[in-house]
């Protein structure tokens, strides 16, 4: 009620500004406040109105704005995927030794390029590139069955 009440007393002040003097007022000036009023209002209905909607839309905002830039929770969302394939991991304080994520893939792709089909050396390994199957642009999963390893050669040409 205060804000209807605040918005009344608001339009009130400008129309008794306006009327005395209305020679120093320009056209711009009267879009700009019937454009604030016109967002007050639609603010005032989606609060009142609309109140679980306009809560979710401000703890969204609050959540990006608290959020570092680069979050390094991507390894615990798939830690369950990494117990189940290295359970030999699971007595040391970490639970991701011995995980090599390019040995896992050369191992899932019989030990060839996912681009070119050529094989790939264990020894060539640090020259390998990871590449998503399918884009995080275009729709693809972060998940370890939409990266293919790629030989250092597909990988400058793509």
């Amino acid at each position: 009620m205060n804000s209807i009440i605040f918005l009344t007393i608001l339009l009130a002040i400008y129309y008794y500004i306006y009327q005395g003097f209305y020679d120093r007022f320009e056209e711009k000036y009267h879009y700009y406040f019937y454009g604030f009023i016109v967002i007050y209002i639609i603010l005032l209905y989606i609060y009142h109105f609309e109140y679980a909607f306009f809560y979710r839309i401000l703890k969204n905002v609050y959540d990006v704005n608290n959020t570092p830039l680069y979050s390094f929770n991507s390894m615990n969302s798939n830690a369950e995927l990494f117990q189940s394939q290295y359970p030999y991991s699971s007595g040391t304080g970490n639970p991701y030794a011995g995980f090599n994520i390019k040995e896992t893939l050369l191992n899932k792709q019989n030990g060839r390029c996912y681009a070119c089909s050529n094989f790939i050396m264990k020894g060539d390994l640090q020259y390998c590139k990871l590449k998503y199957k399918n884009d995080l642009r275009n729709g693809g999963q972060n998940s370890i069955e939409n990266i293919g390893l790629v030989c250092n050669g597909c990988f400058k040409f793509s």
